[in-house]
């Protein structure tokens, strides 16, 4: 008896749900009941049928996220197909989930489809963007990573430069006329050159200090090439600032309140009150997301009558036709095609205001309105729903720009950019930079006496003697005094340099491989070297900063970030490469 009655009840269940209201949470229990039986063709026919029209924020939530564990589910089952289905029907309903892009690449790099992810990652970047909070995180990511990857270039252009020069400012420096090393020298040049960095800290100003006090040992193509890259920083430096203009006024409590607002937060009438009408339609249209219609309405209607959007008339249309008030619904619709025109939203909703409304001319007035809109006469052979409007992330960034205030002030804003400008230390790194250059030669005269004999290296005196030649006496004697005797001793010296310079040529190729591209600037390629170095710096930083805070924030870090870390490995093979040319 007791296993009749479980049959005719699991038959109940079943026939139930199969002849069940075609809705979402319908179809969802279908799904879990076919999966069950393993009847895979019918997952799939209702996975179809599922639509999150009607539904809440907290709904869509809870629909989205029982989808999303269907396809974790048979991706641990190996039934890839009928996970990619489920995970494709998360991004169709709900775009905003962009990470599940994530599963579907796990999915391509399973089939060794790995190719597929580049769309996917395109199409996870578009996504993202549309995320205000993404977006500028991207951003600010990506100014200040630009910013100090040229600053860091140039630290390691400034330590080459160090290695190569810094013999020679010594000899000229601590070493005194009897050939000795002068103690009082040595400190008082130490206390010239590093005064500035009691002043301000960190290691972004070595290379000002470095190539500043170093100025007279460059060569003509050195110094065009540290013009350039302060050029480079000084527009970086601009852009820097803007970008802390920005973040300044994304950390503003004001602008805390206005993301919160955009994101939903229900706030108390004293606070809503204060409001401007822009940020009093995006909050009515919170409280009519949540279902308090009459609260939404009240809010509206507290609004200055000059004040006219569509946002506003579309969502007052809305909350007429919830509360019954269709004659109110049409005619605020009507308002907002007058402001804003043809609306494919706000006519789909004025079409089913017109079709549910119940006054005695109603068929003169859907005829005198379908004439205007011709739309209208399409739209009525459909099935219709109610269309919530949707409030663009562009509010947020005209907000951003403009300090949390509704209108853009050109000159405020010049004048956070100037501040800003002027707060950054580089631009006083580099009047400290000029004052070296200007200075430093008339207090130490020494300096610039010393070169490198072009053959050997050695320290020589840029004397009358070794003027011409720069070559040292033992250089000169071997290779320009063409003597037979000297022959032997030529040749010996040529193997000694041959080997020296290639012990040289192998370290540097050593340290290459922590910095690409370090041989360009033995070759006279030092701007090349800038070039790439920034790009490749950036291209790292950028995939490693974005990833740590991806992963904080979401625990995962979208495709498009791990294509720009094969990039920067890419663009990192490439530069070596191009170093090597010619050797």
């Amino acid at each position: 008896m007791k296993k009749r009655l479980l049959f005719f009840l699991m038959v109940f269940c079943f026939v139930s749900l199969v002849f069940s209201q075609n809705n979402t949470w319908g179809n969802l229990k279908k799904i879990h009941l076919y999966n069950s039986i393993k009847k895979y063709d019918k997952v799939l026919e209702n996975l179809q049928l599922i639509n999150l029209d009607g539904m809440n924020k907290k709904e869509t939530e809870k629909v989205t996220s029982k989808l999303i564990n269907f396809g974790d589910y048979y991706f641990s089952e190996g039934k890839h197909e009928l996970s990619k289905n489920f995970y494709k029907k998360v991004l169709e309903i709900s775009p905003g989930f962009w990470y599940v892009y994530n599963k579907l690449g796990k999915i391509n790099n399973k089939k060794g489809n790995v190719v597929f992810n580049l769309e996917y990652g395109f199409k996870q970047l578009l996504m993202i963007l549309k995320d205000f909070d993404s977006s500028f995180l991207i951003l600010n990511t990506f100014f200040n990573v630009l910013f100090f990857s040229s600053i860091f270039v140039f630290f390691i252009f400034s330590f080459i430069l160090f290695t190569r020069y810094f013999q020679l400012a010594g000899n000229d420096l601590f070493i005194n006329k009897k050939g000795m090393l002068s103690i009082k020298r040595v400190f008082f040049v130490l206390i010239i050159l590093f005064w500035p960095i009691f002043i301000f800290s960190g290691w972004m100003v070595y290379p000002f200090l470095i190539i500043g006090f170093l100025w007279v040992y460059l060569d003509v193509y050195e110094r065009k090439t540290t013009l350039f890259i302060l050029i480079l920083i000084l527009i970086l430096t601009f852009l820097f600032s803007f970008n802390n203009v920005l973040e300044n006024n994304f950390k503003q409590k004001s602008f805390d309140i206005i993301r919160n607002v955009y994101k939903g937060s229900l706030f108390e009438k004293k606070l809503y009150d204060k409001f401007d009408d822009e940020l009093k339609v995006i909050q009515a249209l919170s409280y009519y997301k949540d279902g308090q219609y009459k609260t939404a309405l009240s809010i509206l209607n507290s609004m200055e009558k000059s004040y006219k959007s569509k946002f506003k008339y579309n969502l007052l249309g809305n909350l007429y036709f919830k509360l019954g008030r269709i004659s109110d619904s049409v005619e605020s619709y009507r308002k907002s095609l007058v402001v804003w025109g043809d609306d494919k939203f706000i006519i789909n909703n004025f079409t089913l205001a017109l079709l549910r409304n119940n006054e005695s001319n109603r068929i003169k007035t859907f005829n005198s309105f379908a004439r205007l809109y011709p739309k209208i006469n399409e739209l009525k052979m459909e099935e219709l729903y109610l269309k919530d409007i949707k409030i663009s992330q562009k509010v947020l960034w005209k907000r951003l720009f403009n300090g949390s205030r509704k209108k853009f002030e050109l000159i405020s804003f010049i004048k956070n950019l100037f501040i800003e400008f002027l707060k950054s230390p580089f631009i006083y790194y580099i009047i400290i930079f000029i004052i070296y250059i200007l200075f430093t030669k008339k207090i130490f005269i020494s300096l610039g006496q010393s070169i490198n004999c072009i053959k050997c290296s050695k320290i020589i005196k840029n004397d009358l003697e070794h003027k011409f030649s720069k070559m040292c006496d033992e250089c000169h004697q071997l290779f320009l005094i063409k003597d037979i005797v000297f022959l032997e001793a030529k040749i010996i010296k040529e193997r000694e340099l041959n080997k020296k310079y290639r012990r040289k040529y192998l370290f540097n190729l050593l340290l290459s491989i922590i910095i690409p591209g370090l041989n360009l600037n033995f070759k006279e390629r030092s701007k090349v070297f800038i070039i790439f170095g920034v790009c490749f710096y950036f291209l790292l930083g950028f995939y490693i900063f974005n990833r740590i805070i991806f992963e904080k924030v979401y625990l995962t870090s979208p495709i498009f970030v791990h294509f720009i870390g094969f990039i920067a490995l890419i663009f990192y093979l490439s530069i070596n490469l191009y170093s090597l040319k010619g050797d």
